[in-house]
Order: C-alpha cells, then sequence, then structure tokens
C-alpha cells in the first residue's frame, strides 16, 4: 500500500462528527469500530439511507461513510445530490464491494470525496478518510467533460505541473516546503484516479496521455516559448511587407 502523505492530528479526528449509512449490522459495527480505533469518537449510524437523510435533517456531520450498492428504491445519484443539498460541506464516503467503475466515478462527478472498497481494514479507512479531508476535491477539468480520459490526463498533468512549481520554489521558500506533501498527494490521487476510471483501462489511459502529450508539443509550453513565437511571427511579418 502507497503511503498517504496527507496526515490529519488528533485533534482533527477528535472534532469530526461520522455518519456510517450502511444496512449490514457486521459491516457497520467494523466500520464503527475502525473509525473509534483511528481517533474518530463521534459515530453516528444509520441503517438505511432514508433514516440517513432525516439524521442529516437534524444535526450536522463532518463526514458521511455510506454503502453505495445499487437501490432500486433510491438511486445512489440521486441520494448523493440530495445529501449535498441538505450540507454541502459534508464530505462524503461511499463504500461498496467490488464497486463498478462507471457508477463510483459519477458518484465522484456529484461531489463524492473519494472511495472504499469492502471488506474494510483499519489502514484503508484511515487513508480513505484523511485523502477526502485533506486532499483536493475532483478537478473541474473532469466535471461534465465529455471525453473522461483526457479530462483524466488533464488532471494528472495537471498536478504534475504543480508539482513541479512547488519542488523548484521550495529550495527558496519554506512555504512551499510545507507544500510539497500536498502537491505529492494531488499526484497521487490524479494518477490513481486516472488509472481506475480511464476508458478502456490502461491502454486507453496511455493512448490519452499520447495524444495530450502531442497535443501540448505543437506549441511552446512556457511564457518565454510563447513570447519568442511571438517575437519570431511579429518578425516574419515584417520581412514580408512591403515598405
Amino acid at each position: 500500500m502507497k503511503e498517504n502523505t496527507l496526515k490529519m492530528s488528533p485533534a482533527e479526528r477528535s472534532a469530526c462528527t461520522v455518519l456510517v449509512v450502511e444496512s449490514d449490522p457486521g459491516d457497520a459495527n467494523h466500520m464503527r469500530e475502525a473509525l473509534k480505533a483511528l481517533g474518530f469518537a463521534s459515530v453516528f449510524d444509520a441503517p438505511n439511507h432514508h433514516i440517513a437523510l432525516e439524521k442529516l435533517n437534524t444535526r450536522q456531520f463532518t463526514h458521511i461513510i455510506f454503502d453505495a450498492k445499487k437501490n432500486a428504491n433510491y438511486p445512489m445519484k440521486d441520494w448523493l445530490t440530495k445529501v449535498l443539498e441538505i450540507d454541502h460541506s459534508v464530505i462524503a464516503l461511499p463504500a461498496s464491494t467490488n464497486p463498478n467503475v462507471d457508477d463510483v466515478f459519477d458518484l465522484l462527478v456529484i461531489g463524492a470525496r473519494g472511495y472504499l472498497v469492502k471488506p474494510f481494514t483499519f489502514e484503508g479507512v484511515d487513508a480513505a478518510v484523511v485523502m477526502a479531508t485533506k486532499g483536493e476535491p475532483l478537478s473541474d477539468k473532469v466535471l461534465g467533460a465529455k471525453d473522461r480520459n483526457e479530462a483524466l490526463v488533464a488532471m494528472m498533468m495537471t498536478s504534475v505541473d504543480r508539482l513541479a512549481t512547488v519542488f523548484r520554489q521550495s529550495k527558496q521558500f519554506e512555504t512551499a516546503r510545507r507544500a510539497l506533501p500536498s502537491a505529492v498527494a494531488a499526484l497521487a490521487r490524479s494518477a490513481d484516479l486516472a488509472h481506475t476510471f480511464a476508458k478502456g483501462g490502461e491502454e486507453g489511459l496511455i493512448t490519452a496521455l499520447e495524444n495530450f502529450c502531442i497535443k501540448q508539443s505543437h506549441g511552446p509550453a512556457t511564457r518565454l516559448g510563447r513570447l519568442r513565437k511571438r517575437l519570431s511571427t511579429t518578425r516574419t511579418v515584417d520581412d514580408v511587407l512591403p515598405e
């Protein structure tokens, strides 16, 4: 398992209020035990999604971990949309056994902040909750994108560019050095999302990455390069214009 470079302090964990939405008593109990062992003392549960909405209307939660298996009575996309209408600040984390890639991605687009795969492990719960809390939300580049692979690659390459910038600045500035773990985590998350949700699997992702790099290579990648191109174009025009 990859090390999570993001951390939550004991005080931050203690301040969280978590609602677990799980119909299976065994899974619900396992999740409660895991969360409490990890320092999340305020843990509540709801046996179904309807009761969860009632609880959300009566008190505020910082996190909601919910069973995301298909529900004929309440489609998960509709349910999560309703949750975020009640409280747009809640950190929503879907959980499922062998989750369908497209279904999970749809929840991420709506506003979920990650996903958990059953059966749970303490390490998996901790990593998922910390990343959902501290990591950056899904990039706007992905939201509503017509080509999912192109959007995922663009998000990943944006993370690469940001990490390179922060790393360069970290040699001079303490603030940049402190931002390095966050930038590393953002790249790891974007790469993981791209690998997990790319249409066509790894081959589809590689093809999208190749196409993205080819498009980027057609134009200068830096401000200096763009300035040189403009100056070159200006000189060429001046050369052909009659005096």
